[in-house]
């Protein structure tokens, strides 16, 4: 499964650079804010939530153009990523916070060898360290440049192969690790925008998940391609509590009772743009039993995806993957976020209840194989493209569980 979600984590951040597939039906948004709960049964029985702020405009998460210009001059760097995680490489504590700047082995390597590789990291990294600790308002000092060969920092850090793994290189600056809720108000009161600040919705969930005393928080720059994707992340673990998975409700673990959308989306056309996710490692295979709303089973019509529902990537087996789109809705009550599952033996048809809001679709689907198949009168190759990007783009990278260790 490591390495299905790991194949998953190429495509990250599609849904933020493709342009969608009518300019007259939908908007370009830049900004997208996600919610992710999941439930670890097999590796950690834990229960890991995350608010994530993303966009690849500069105005939106702010830094200054010098040093995104630094940035995107030297194209041996990959990534920047600033965590209180603590550990974020062997030789740090977990009383550290760190600052990794993050190259590709090969680029670096050339004709020479590992101190080639060594020196070239540190001395690039100095180039921009004074700048990077200024905006992020912290003194880091080189602490090592750590050579990945396998993908520990991208499992802590969740960011889905972009950061480290094999052929990636980190030239690591630490300091004192500082408490999330205080780099909350820190970082986000520099680096996000204002209307992100004060239009409530999903910003205001992960300001109340940075108070939990597990929380950690993280900000990334991650180049891609032509652009660059900036990230700001709240997550916080909570152990020994996934026993449990027939019933849950999505919201009770952000402590709060409804969800709402970002104010910057009000009077715009950006369905896909707050997205709730909810993932599911069972011990033995499980199924979906029953949702408390709407199953959106097509994703090819602009009618589809403008109701609010549940859209299952993997609704049944060894993992269970559930996205849940607002439509044209800007408030989600807890008890539309309700999920029942069950065991599930592999082979017997999978079949579950539709509790609608909708009536008009209400449906009980008959087996796996008929799931997500539905005529359409509309022209289908018009959306295949959003088809595509929630299947595979929306969330891929927090599919990776902070301390994930796969059982030996």
């Amino acid at each position: 499964m490591r390495k299905k979600l790991l194949s998953l984590g190429i495509v990250f951040g599609i849904m933020l650079v493709m342009p969608f597939a009518s300019g007259q039906l939908f908007e370009k948004a830049t900004f997208q804010e996600s919610a992710l709960v999941i439930y670890d049964q097999q590796y950690s029985n834990s229960v890991v939530t995350s608010i994530g702020l993303e966009t690849i405009s500069n105005q939106e998460i702010k830094f200054t153009d010098e040093l995104i210009k630094k940035i995107n001059d030297n194209e041996k760097i990959r990534a920047i990523v600033f965590t209180n995680a603590g550990e974020c490489v062997i030789g740090v504590t977990s009383e550290e916070q760190c600052i990794m700047i993050n190259f590709d082995y090969q680029q670096l390597k050339g004709d020479g060898g590992i101190r080639m590789v060594q020196d070239s990291a540190r001395e690039m990294g100095n180039e921009i360290i004074d700048q990077l600790n200024e905006e992020l308002g912290v003194e880091g000092e080189f602490h090592s440049t750590f050579i990945h060969t396998v993908d520990d920092a991208n499992l802590l850090l969740e960011t889905s192969g972009v950061i480290s793994g094999r052929g990636a290189v980190s030239a690591t600056f630490t300091m004192p690790k500082q408490s999330t809720d205080f780099l909350f108000t820190d970082l986000g009161g520099t680096l996000i925008a204002k209307e992100i600040r004060e239009g409530q919705g999903f910003y205001d969930i992960s300001k109340k998940l940075s108070k939990n005393d597990g929380a950690i928080i993280s900000v990334s720059i991650i180049k891609t391609g032509d652009e660059n994707l900036f990230m700001f992340k709240v997550t916080n673990e909570i152990k020994d509590v996934a026993d449990e998975i027939s019933r849950i409700n999505v919201l009770e673990n952000f402590g709060v009772n409804e969800i709402s959308r970002s104010d910057v989306f009000d009077g715009r056309n950006v369905p896909l743009n707050s997205v709730i996710q909810l993932v599911v490692i069972p011990n033995e295979p499980a199924k979906i039993d029953t949702i408390a709303t709407h199953a959106i089973t097509d994703l090819t019509t602009l009618e589809n995806i403008s109701k609010r529902g549940w859209f299952f990537s993997s609704p049944a087996g060894n993992s269970i993957d559930a996205k849940f789109l607002f439509g044209q809705s800007k408030v989600i009550p807890q008890d539309e976020l309700r999920v029942e599952i069950g065991p599930w033996d592999g082979k017997s048809e999978l079949s579950f209840y539709s509790v609608e809001d909708i009536p008009q679709d209400e449906k009980e689907y008959e087996s796996i194989e008929d799931f997500g198949k539905e005529d359409s009168s509309e022209d289908q190759s018009q959306y295949a493209v959003l088809a595509i990007i929630i299947v595979i783009g929306i969330g891929a990278a927090i599919f990776y569980l902070k301390g994930y260790k796969p059982k030996r």
